[in-house]
């Protein structure tokens, strides 16, 4: 198990994070219970996480084991339709002014289907905040050890050119590519034409 093994995503992740100057902070989630009363324990939060930077997105990392078509928490295995209705109170926050992005590092997880109940609960419920990105690893078997130095790069590019701009998050995950070999992917909320775009483009 990577948990005795010593092996764990976030708390590395976290730690990275904070050498690198971004506020952090992780919960560990051993059941689908316990991811519900963190979701609900975050839902409570304000505008204000970010005191250096007010523009900054939150960002909600889920890191777990899963496949295509679910992640897990412990003994719990979580569909795509299950894991957005635990994020819901997230989405539905009224004192949270500021943009939401939603990162999902899961084996599988490339292939996730949230954007699809995104859009079903935003036609129930049209001032839900959806996530601006989605954002997953394109790929079913990736170390974790590489994947943490994907993830940590990312989120230090986008400490820099924040999420407003497509074509530069596009242009950093190429870079990021290029230099671990992680392929990314993203589902890309755009207000305007009221739906998600997808990147890389399927071919």
């Amino acid at each position: 198990m990577d948990l005795f093994d010593g092996r764990s995503e976030a708390n590395a992740l976290e730690a990275t994070c904070k050498l690198l100057g971004h506020e952090t902070v992780s919960f560990f989630a051993k059941s689908r219970s316990d991811f519900q009363d963190i979701c609900k324990y975050l839902a409570a939060s304000d505008s204000k996480h970010s005191i250096r930077n007010k523009k900054a997105p939150l960002f909600i990392h889920i890191s777990s084991h899963g496949n295509e078509e679910c992640v897990s928490f412990g003994p719990d295995d979580l569909s795509w339709e299950k894991l957005t209705a635990d994020l819901l109170p997230l989405f539905a926050n009224e004192n949270y002014k500021g943009s939401i992005a939603l990162a999902i590092s899961a084996c599988g997880s490339g292939e996730n289907q949230i954007s699809n109940y995104t859009n079903k609960a935003l036609r129930k419920d049209q001032e839900l905040t959806v996530p601006k990105y989605i954002f997953s690893i394109l790929s079913c078997s990736v170390d974790w050890d590489v994947a943490l130095v994907a993830w940590t790069l990312l989120y230090h590019k986008i400490s820099y050119i924040g999420i407003e701009n497509k074509d530069a998050v596009i242009k950093a995950l190429e870079e990021i590519e290029s230099c671990v070999n992680v392929r990314f992917a993203y589902k890309r909320w755009d207000k305007n034409k009221h739906k998600y775009f997808s990147w890389p483009p399927k071919k």
